[in-house]
């Protein structure tokens, strides 16, 4: 138990006498949900530069993936760009996958690209490490870009962005090995996507003036009671949808249908990322023993299947009512089919890989905490940069 609950049951037992022991005890927010709502203020526009990547926050190179990012010649058949699969309000699709080239479907629903510099992983498996890196992977995959770096290459090597490269990163792109020239693509596009923030959400309004009035003692009038009572305490999304980013930026097994390749989430994934050529502990990094490489250290001795197996990242709740349909496989259509979804306590056995995180139970919620759930996540919706 914490202190901070320590100390609410203590003054439970101390007014217990007088009666008010139940009013207390059930009294929202109590002293640590307090806490917790603090705890998601206005995330900043602002975030902190990625170490591993030179060229990030270089306004040269923000300007250079901007054009990468929608550049269709990139890929094999000319017409797939980066905005082809996060283009609109969302930066995603709005169909359970996206088409690559030659009319292939990505094997995931396509997650949004807003807010992704607050991100500590990348992909929904979390097969790569930094933003840079993950620009490699649709990039070269067969069912997306099916590209390579000698045709990346080729393109970067006309007119149209050869010098542009080259006071960029100091060579001409027909002087850069493959993999290398490839890394430095993926650290425009990323210097690019780094600046695709949307905050500022009603939410962030409704959460500092909820906290006022609870603080006031007059928290059960407030417009927003019901739903964030939801959603940190029958509900229970706080547990994973955290901090001013609403993520922890980890990975859960929550049950979502799905046994078909790719379905083992990041424990399928977890050799492949450690001994990757992009990761960020490689020699393609800018900090390969800088903190992000340690990281990846800590996660290959403190991984465990039970925990990994089937288990997807958390993906932010901010502007989520942009971006469906949701989860890694797309499967619910709308926020309200998610709330049904979580109320149901995730898939059945069998229906999914591995062991569903022990979080993931059926909620029981009302009509009217479900209603006030949806339109709390609607509110989460910010502002363009």
């Amino acid at each position: 138990m914490t202190p901070y609950r320590l100390r609410a049951a203590a003054l439970v037992l101390a007014l217990g006498g007088l009666g008010l022991a139940c009013e207390s005890e059930e009294a929202f927010p109590n002293i640590d949900e307090l806490d917790e709502l603090r705890s998601l203020h206005t995330l900043s526009r602002q975030p902190s530069k990625d170490g591993t990547n030179r060229v990030d926050g270089l306004a040269a190179a923000e300007a250079l993936g901007a054009r990468l990012f929608n550049d269709g010649t990139l890929s094999r058949c000319g017409t797939v760009s980066c905005a082809s699969c996060h283009g609109g309000e969302g930066l995603t699709v709005d169909t359970a996958k996206a088409e690559g080239c030659g009319g292939r479907q990505t094997a995931r629903n396509p997650p949004t690209l807003l807010n992704v510099a607050h991100s500590r992983w990348f992909m929904w498996d979390g097969r790569a490490d930094r933003l840079w890196s993950q620009a490699v992977l649709p990039l070269t995959h067969p069912d997306e870009m099916d590209s390579d770096a000698q045709l990346v290459g080729a393109q970067l090597a006309s007119a149209r962005y050869r010098n542009e490269y080259h006071a960029l990163f100091g060579k001409w792109p027909e002087e850069e090995a493959g993999p290398a020239l490839l890394a430095n693509v993926g650290k425009a596009l990323a210097a690019h996507q780094r600046t695709l923030v949307r905050v500022d959400a009603p939410f962030d309004a409704d959460v500092k003036r909820f906290i006022a009035a609870a603080e006031a003692g007059t928290a059960e009038k407030d417009p927003a009671y019901l739903g964030l009572k939801t959603f940190v305490r029958k509900g229970q999304c706080i547990v994973c949808h955290k901090s001013p980013t609403l993520s922890d930026d980890l990975f859960h097994n929550i049950g979502v249908e799905d046994t078909g390749d790719g379905s083992g989430g990041q424990w399928a994934i977890l050799d492949s990322l450690l001994s990757w050529e992009f990761n960020a502990a490689s020699p393609l990094s800018d900090a390969p023993a800088g903190t992000e490489a340690i990281r990846l250290q800590t996660l290959r001795t403190q991984a465990k299947q039970a925990e990994l197996e089937g288990a997807f990242r958390t993906p932010s709740l901010r502007n989520v009512a942009l971006t469906a349909p949701y989860m890694h496989t797309g499967g619910q259509a709308t926020l309200e089919e998610v709330v049904d979804f979580y109320n149901d306590g995730g898939g059945t056995a069998g229906t999914f890989v591995g062991r569903k995180t022990d979080t993931i139970v059926a909620l029981d919620l009302s009509d009217a905490e479900k209603r006030a759930l949806v339109d709390l996540l609607k509110s989460m919706t910010g502002t363009p940069r």
